[in-house]
């Protein structure tokens, strides 16, 4: 039997604290989907505004610049969350409550086909970025972010 075993590779502490939860994750994939959405949506309403006979052009270029200007920043969020970066928290509670909002008026208007999913992803993303798996790994060493 010998006696100096061979050592074993002891794990990066550094880079095991860094690591995110799952939960962390999954709101880092509901706000990059969301960015894709709400930046699609923007791309179409500017299209159809030049393009397209529109009712009004101008609320339709107003409510896709609105659209661009909020989900521009949205990737760079989810970005933030995937590497445990505290300061993303809030941009992606207030994108899940905006969510929510808008999905109210989907309800009074009868659009029951975007009010369902954006209601569930906006409850989706709330849930992960309050779960207690990813509340305690953006609270760690918040100095430091």
């Amino acid at each position: 039997m010998p006696s100096n075993p061979t050592p074993q590779a002891v794990p990066d502490t550094a880079a095991v604290a860094n690591q995110a939860p799952r939960p962390l994750l999954g709101a880092a994939a509901i706000v990059a989907v969301e960015s894709l959405v709400a930046l699609g949506y923007a791309v179409w309403l500017l299209v159809e505004a030049f393009v397209g006979t529109p009712r009004e052009r101008g609320q339709a270029i107003a409510v896709a610049v609105t659209f661009l200007i909020l989900a521009a920043p949205l990737p760079l969020v989810a970005r933030g969350l995937a590497r445990v970066k505290m300061r993303a928290r809030t941009p992606a509670v207030m994108l899940q409550l905006l969510a929510l909002w808008v999905s109210y008026f989907m309800v009074k208007a009868g659009f029951w086909a975007g009010a369902v999913p954006t209601v569930a992803c906006a409850v989706a993303g709330l849930a992960c970025v309050f779960a207690p798996a990813s509340t305690a790994a953006l609270t760690r060493d918040w100095r430091r972010d």
